[in-house]
């Protein structure tokens, strides 16, 4: 956000920056594309999911200047990463988080332990040499060995395409009730994000979306669009104005703490 800070890219000629959804945010708002970096080439997003209008005007800038923009999937129990989409087929699968690295592999349950076929939402899974052996909180925990026998359980909703592109669509604990209806927040999420910085926790019967954007008036039509969409009253979505959303050391939004305000 400072000037310093892209005197200094120009300087030492940097050439890659990797970025998480909140990052490319704050990009677009101090003029990212109008400023003059001639060594950058590529730019990396993972650390959850970006709007897809975001990923394609990202994308369509490094393309203009000869450069790659990568959309990447990963989790810390599978370090570094899981899947990449490849940059060449990012318009065509807008959207993927991509395809699993090499001696990795994604499927999808549906929620019976079966192997999910192409288009069919469940948990990601993903096998591979990368998965760590487990969580340990004690030395004696540290002699059991590889608890996960290299198949990890993301916790993460999605789906699969006909060519293995993977498209994460939420996280199993993000859901929300609204009136008894359950609610996907990172899709409710995804959809008021195109007007800035938007992070959505679930109330009691209710969800609360705190925004870096928007009044009284745009807090009320989003309020009505969202009612009409999911057939309940408008009253179920709660809008806080927010100078910025806290985030977590990694750079994602701080999620709990959100909820315990």
């Amino acid at each position: 956000m400072t000037p310093g800070f892209w005197d200094q890219v120009r300087t030492e000629r940097c050439t890659s920056m990797p970025g998480v959804p909140y990052t490319y945010q704050m990009l677009a708002r101090v003029g990212f594309e109008r400023m003059d970096l001639p060594a950058l080439r590529t730019l990396t997003q993972a650390g959850g999911k970006l709007g897809v209008e975001s990923i394609s005007r990202f994308h369509a800038h490094m393309a203009s200047r000869g450069g790659r923009f990568f959309v990447m999937y990963g989790q810390t129990e599978a370090p570094p990463r899981i899947a990449c989409l490849p940059w060449d087929r990012l318009v065509e699968k807008l959207g993927s988080a991509g395809v699993a690295l090499p001696g990795g592999r994604l499927r999808v349950d549906p929620g019976d332990g079966s192997e999910a076929g192409p288009g069919v939402a469940g948990e990601i899974l993903y096998s591979g040499p990368n998965v760590m052996m487990g969580y340990a909180t004690s030395r004696g925990e540290l002699s059991r060995g590889d608890d996960l026998k290299g198949v990890l359980a993301t916790g993460d909703l999605g789906h699969l395409d006909a060519e293995g592109f993977l498209f994460v669509t939420g996280r199993s604990k993000r859901i929300g009730k609204v009136f008894g209806l359950r609610v996907n927040l990172d899709e409710v999420e995804a959809s008021l994000r195109v007007h800035g910085p938007t992070a959505v926790v679930a109330g009691d019967d209710r969800l609360v979306i705190h925004c870096e954007w928007g009044d009284p008036g745009s807090f009320a039509a989003a309020a009505r669009q969202l009612a009409a969409e999911m057939r309940v009253n408008h009253s179920a979505f709660v809008f806080r104005r927010v100078g910025t959303l806290p985030l977590t050391a990694s750079g994602k939004v701080d999620y709990p703490l959100l909820s315990a305000n």
